[in-house]
């Protein structure tokens, strides 16, 4: 069952949701929490093609990957200071961060969406693999692609996605490869 936002700020005073930084206000909407934008971001076609042009990588082998090696063929995340930008460009994917990290009580789980808003401009906020599993705890990896007519400015801090929250059946605990 999807959690409504007396739900939601009731698992947050219980201290059983936890966002760090805490939310700011009127981030809890009628079924969401709006996230904010992080610093951090990796533009994954411009160093695949010149991980490619230098030989280093021909093809991803699906079988073999795993997302530690991934971000080591990355290399350095771009990192934005807070009153600057990042660029989406035209036909460019990129990976980016929620700024909040997000604590997850067992009981509940969740899937992050991209702001409807933002979508009607051409950014697709999070292509895929939207679920967050209960127990997790770390910032959300989120997937950006510009499928616009123009590059778009993004910023640190920008509300950029929304987590939709729902009470899980029994009782889980994610302990993957992406959360700290």
């Amino acid at each position: 069952m999807r959690l409504a936002n007396s739900a939601i700020l009731r698992e947050i005073e219980a201290g059983n949701l936890v966002f760090a930084p805490e939310l700011g206000e009127g981030r809890v909407g009628p079924s969401s929490v709006d996230l904010t934008l992080s610093d951090t971001f990796h533009v994954v076609g411009t160093r695949f093609r010149e991980q490619r042009e230098a030989g280093l990588v021909s093809v991803i082998e699906l079988i073999e990957y795993d997302w530690l090696g991934f971000v080591r063929i990355l290399g350095e995340p771009e990192i934005v200071r807070d009153d600057g930008f990042f660029e989406i460009p035209v036909g460019e994917l990129v990976i980016g961060y929620t700024r909040e990290s997000v604590s997850l009580p067992r009981h509940l789980g969740g899937w992050v969406e991209g702001k409807s808003s933002i979508a009607k401009i051409g950014l697709f906020v999070h292509i895929s693999a939207p679920t967050i599993h209960p127990g997790f705890n770390d910032r959300i990896t989120l997937v950006f692609y510009n499928v616009g007519a123009l590059p778009i400015r993004v910023r640190p801090g920008d509300i950029i996605c929304q987590l939709i929250l729902e009470e899980v059946e029994g009782e889980g605990l994610y302990s993957g490869q992406f959360q700290s």
